[in-house]
């Protein structure tokens, strides 16, 4: 005579298939593991950490990756990428290109490039948190480009010599210049309406600083590569409120969605220091066992996602 289950096994049975299910379903990825990617250079996030848009650095072109199986989507045509910024609503990839003096504007759900922004060597690109704009940073121009996403309209306005970063955040717009070792504050539209004052004594004069600000505009970070320091600044008196050590060779800065943590990437390393902005220190070290060629948190802050270009992968790590 067989035996009914008892209620007791039946609910746990449920609640065990229903976190199975939950955890299939999920677009975020967990746990440790890598990805076969040709070539890979810098790397953006869908807003759910299921997707990976990756620059393949041979072949010219930008692979969508499911960060759960590594599975890929047919690529799109963006030759000579540097670099990469997703909007935050997962529509639309922005990839630019130095050489070219391009940014190419990519539909996600398409993956298919709708619009090519002519730039005078573009460095970088951020975009407003609520979508409405696209920033370009010009090098050799000194100028940001603000770039109307709803009705394609841009404008340019002069910014200062050797901008080398910008970031959207906290209601304003920051441009990092690097031959006056100061960061210029903008209003929304680009308009100046202060500057920061990096300590003069530390950040090494020309060099391209990266910058990476809190979300409420509270906290600056600014990294000299050449002397391998990171500066923790108040962005609204200019304060120096701390100075971290990094790896040598530090050439990046990524910020967490949340403005919680920073990371410093090095040319040279196969580790990234993990910075916690609150307490200005470092907490620990992320071993990847590459040299990265682009990281980012995913959206739940449980990983890192990073390419490793001299081994043709795309590596997750859980933090």
């Amino acid at each position: 005579m067989s035996r009914r289950p008892s209620s007791t096994c039946v609910v746990w049975l449920a609640v065990v298939l229903a976190v199975l299910s939950a955890a299939a379903c999920s677009g975020a990825p967990s746990g440790n593991r890598s990805f076969d990617v040709h070539s890979p250079g810098d790397l953006a996030l869908s807003p759910d950490g299921g997707t990976a848009y990756v620059v393949d650095q041979a072949d010219g072109v930008v692979r969508a990756v499911d960060t759960g199986n590594g599975r890929e989507r047919l690529p799109v045509d963006a030759p000579f990428t540097d670099s990469l910024a997703a909007d935050h609503a997962g529509t639309r990839l922005f990839a630019f290109s130095r050489s070219a003096g391009a940014v190419t504007e990519i539909d996600l759900l398409s993956m298919a490039v709708v619009a090519r922004i002519s730039a005078d060597d573009p460095v970088a690109v951020a975009i407003a948190p609520d979508d409405s704009r696209a920033y370009v940073a010009s090098g050799r121009g000194g100028s940001l480009t603000v770039l109307d996403l709803a009705s394609g309209a841009a404008v340019v306005r002069p910014v200062g010599v050797s901008p080398s970063d910008v970031v959207a955040a906290g209601g304003h717009v920051y441009v990092a210049l690097a031959a006056t070792r100061t960061v210029a504050v903008l209003s929304p539209d680009g308009v100046a309406v202060g500057e920061v004052r990096l300590p003069m004594s530390a950040v090494t004069r020309g060099n391209p600083i990266r910058i990476a600000v809190t979300p409420d505009g509270s906290t600056l970070l600014a990294l000299d590569p050449v002397r391998s320091e990171l500066y923790v600044v108040d962005p609204r008196s200019s304060e120096l409120l701390s100075t971290l050590g990094a790896a040598e060779g530090s050439s990046e800065l990524r910020m967490s969605a949340d403005g919680a943590r920073a990371y410093v990437v090095g040319t040279t390393a196969t580790d990234i220091a993990e910075i916690d902005v609150r307490t200005r220190a470092r907490t620990t070290t992320v071993s990847l066992g590459c040299t990265p060629g682009g990281i980012a948190e995913t959206p739940d802050g449980r990983a890192l996602v990073a390419t490793c270009p001299g081994l043709d992968t795309v590596v997750l790590r859980a933090r």
